[in-house]
Formats: structure tokens, sequence, C-alpha cells
């Protein structure tokens, strides 16, 4: 019966049956990454050689560890 009306206001269409959710587009396993694990090396170098004052120490401090998460961890 609710099939029926649905059909008559047109919310279901030969072409579109209603469905029970969204489905997410298939994930692609080569997502390409914006920056490569050396170049996230060298900015982490870099970052280090710099002196920082007050707030500024707080946002490296802050990118740095989210550039280190992205690195591989090597020891296991």
């Amino acid at each position: 019966m609710i099939k029926r009306f649905l059909n008559k206001m047109g919310i279901i269409s030969k072409n579109r049956k209603m469905q029970g959710g969204d489905k997410k587009p298939p994930v692609n396993p080569q997502v390409k990454k914006f920056l490569e694990n050396n170049e996230i090396g060298f900015i982490i170098a870099k970052m280090r050689q710099a002196t920082y004052q007050g707030s500024e120490f707080e946002m490296f401090y802050k990118v740095i560890q989210k550039l280190q998460n992205e690195l591989p961890t090597k020891g296991k």
C-alpha cells in the first residue's frame, strides 16, 4: 500500500526504486597522497631548524604532530 502511494506521488519511479539508504561511491585504492614521505620528512626537518615564540610554538607542535602521523612507522 505504501509503495502504491509513493508511486502515485512520484517518489518512486519505474527507473528508480526506493532503497534504505544512500550508497557511498567506491573507494579508489590508488588515491594519490598530497605529499610523499620524503617531502613530509623535508618539511619536518626545515620546521625543526626554525625558532618559534609564544603561540607560534603551539602551531608548530600541532603541525609537526600531524605530519609525523602521516609518515609510516619504521620500527614495526
